[in-house]
């Protein structure tokens, strides 16, 4: 169900595209490159009740979108190399970055081949208990549960609160109260403790549906054995940080570092911050990142990497590559960084 904002998100960015507004802002712009965010990659499967499918692209859009930041003179570069080009702006042309938040399975199975066809290096952020199946990815839970009932009972703080899941709007409404419940109400410590408790009430079992969509450490070790391949590291427990208190907001990155290099045999450099957004990251933990050890972390705040990032390392902007927006005349318009620079003022940086 594509709701008013993403219709109207959507008119913008094609009228940009076809005005060719975004291409000329571009000529002009001092950039010097962009950060991409995917999760899924996989073929469309058309659902009713979809509330995840911003997280999902096709292999066909993954390959037109690289094709699209050749064609615009993006150097597909690394984050070592896109760190290079901070330190000394004037080193090359603008580059991309491909990053895959979470290890999905299909990152293996259907983006790797587009990747290498395109001689493109990537980054996968990793969670280890997501890995391991000890932590579980709860937005695709939530969205099984809703998805398979007609109403929804859930004890939020204390009171049983009834939801309505008969029908698809319904189920939209009740996906999101329980998205809001989990992000903002519930202790970010308790997350996985709850959404464990309302898999087991609604017979879902969620190391197994973890299972079914991220890799094995088998399946890693196979990708990260591929050479254009990083392997960056993404909290312990997929958690926003930014709810934690800060020592144990280090030791979700600490320990997530030191987990991946015990399996590969090399401190990874890289972090995302999982969810990315203000609420779940923010100036402390971007001094935490730094304090971890971590080269450079990247949000999911969004726009385009200039020259003052190179002060703000830890605090790396992002575009997504949103599975709503699969067409190139909504991506074209966002790899120039100029609809996000008009939502902000037209300010660069979104660090504080």
């Amino acid at each position: 169900m594509i709701n008013a904002k993403t219709k109207r998100t959507r008119q913008i960015l094609a009228g940009l595209h076809m005005m060719g507004l975004d291409k000329l802002y571009q000529q002009f712009e001092n950039e010097l490159g962009i950060i991409i965010t995917l999760h899924h990659v996989a073929p469309h499967a058309p659902k009713t009740f979809d509330p995840n499918a911003h997280l999902t692209v096709d292999p066909e859009f993954l390959d037109a979108a690289i094709g699209l930041l050749k064609a615009r003179g993006f150097e597909l570069v690394d984050l070592d190399g896109a760190l290079e080009r901070i330190a000394e702006p004037k080193r090359g042309r603008r580059f991309a970055v491909l990053t895959f938040d979470d290890g999905y399975r299909d990152n293996l199975v259907h983006a790797k081949p587009v990747l290498n066809r395109h001689d493109a290096p990537y980054t996968i952020f990793i969670a280890p208990n997501l890995m391991d199946g000890t932590a579980c990815i709860w937005w695709e839970a939530i969205e099984r549960i809703v998805a398979t009932r007609d109403n929804l009972m859930v004890q939020m703080d204390g009171d049983n609160t009834l939801l309505d899941c008969s029908f698809t709007e319904a189920k939209y409404r009740s996906f999101d109260v329980l998205l809001g419940w989990m992000t903002k109400l519930v202790p970010e410590e308790d997350v996985q403790a709850r959404i464990a408790e309302l898999c087991l009430l609604n017979k879902i079992d969620p190391a197994e549906l973890t299972r079914d969509q991220i890799m094995s450490w088998d399946e890693l070790h196979e990708i990260a054995a591929d050479p254009h391949c990083t392997i960056g590291a993404h909290t312990m427990n997929h958690a926003a940080v930014a709810r934690l208190q800060p020592e144990a907001a280090l030791a979700e990155m600490v320990q997530s570092a030191t987990v991946l290099e015990a399996h590969f045999g090399e401190r990874p450099r890289h972090f995302a911050y999982p969810y990315g957004y203000k609420a779940a990251a923010g100036a402390r933990d971007f001094e935490l990142a730094k304090e971890a050890g971590f080269a450079s972390a990247v949000t999911t705040r969004p726009g385009l990497i200039f020259p003052q990032h190179v002060k703000h390392v830890t605090a790396l902007p992002r575009i997504s590559a949103n599975g709503l927006f699969q067409k190139m005349r909504y991506f074209g318009p966002l790899t120039t960084g100029l609809p996000t620079r008009l939502n902000r003022g037209m300010r660069k940086l979104d660090v504080a």
